[in-house]
C-alpha cells in the first residue's frame, strides 16, 4: 500500500478511513507512518494529519520562497470554502435535528435532507441561500436540484464521499477534522497580516 497512499498524499489529496479506507488502515500500522514521512522527507515534505489523526496529509517539511507562495494561495482558498462549509454544517444540524455539529464517518442520506427541506420553508431558503456562492450555483431552481449541488461542490471539495450510488448516501470525510483545527487557527489568528514569516510558519503547519 506505499505506493498508492503515497501517491494520494503528492497528490494533495488527504488519506482518511473513509475515502481512502485501506491507505488510512495501512497508516495507521506500527511503522508505516515513518516509512512514508522518512520518503516524503526526501522530496521537501513531512506526513501531518489532523488533530485526532482522522486524516492524513502531505506538508511542508522546510518554507522557502516557493513553499510560503502555495501556502498563502492554499490558505487563501481554504478561507474562500470557509463560509460556505460552515454554513452546511449549520444547516446539517438542523435538518438532521441535531445538537452536535458532523464529524468524519458520520453518514448523510440525500433523500432524508431532500424530505426535511421540502417540509420546512426556512431549511428551503437556507438552501437556496447557498447560491450567492458561485460554486454552489445550480441551474436547477428545485430544492432537490440545489440540495445535489451542494453535495456534489463539497464532495469535489473534499468533505464527502458517495457511499453509495443507489441510496444516495454520503459518508462525511476526515478533511472535516482538518477544517475544524484550521478554523480554530484562523479564530485565533485572524488578525495576522498573511506576510508575517511567524504566521506562514503557523500555516505550515496545516498545509
Amino acid at each position: 500500500m506505499f505506493e498508492p497512499t503515497v501517491k494520494r498524499l503528492l497528490q494533495g489529496e488527504f488519506v482518511c478511513e473513509v475515502s481512502a479506507e485501506a491507505c488510512f488502515r495501512w497508516l495507521r500500522q506500527p511503522g508505516n507512518a515513518q516509512t512514508v514521512d522518512d520518503f516524503l522527507g526526501q522530496l521537501g515534505y513531512r506526513l501531518g494529519h489532523s488533530q485526532n489523526q482522522l486524516a492524513y496529509f502531505a506538508a511542508y517539511a522546510d518554507i522557502d520562497a516557493e513553499a510560503r507562495a502555495d501556502i498563502r494561495r492554499l490558505f487563501q482558498q481554504f478561507k474562500w470554502e470557509l463560509q460556505p462549509v460552515v454554513e452546511w454544517l449549520d444547516l446539517m444540524m438542523q435538518c438532521q435535528r441535531r445538537d452536535a455539529a458532523l464529524n468524519p464517518g458520520d453518514a448523510i442520506s440525500f433523500s432524508g435532507l431532500l424530505q426535511a427541506i421540502e417540509n420546512n420553508q426556512s431549511l428551503a431558503d437556507r438552501l437556496q441561500g447557498f447560491a450567492r456562492f458561485k460554486d454552489f450555483l445550480s441551474s436547477d431552481d428545485s430544492a432537490k436540484g440545489r440540495l445535489e449541488k451542494l453535495l456534489k461542490t463539497l464532495s469535489h471539495w473534499g468533505y464527502l464521499t458517495l457511499a453509495s450510488r443507489d441510496t444516495l448516501v454520503y459518508q462525511v470525510t476526515g478533511k472535516l477534522d482538518y477544517f475544524y483545527q484550521a478554523l480554530q487557527f484562523i479564530q485565533e489568528n485572524e488578525a495576522l497580516p498573511l506576510e508575517q514569516r511567524e504566521d506562514e510558519a503557523q500555516q505550515a503547519e496545516l498545509f
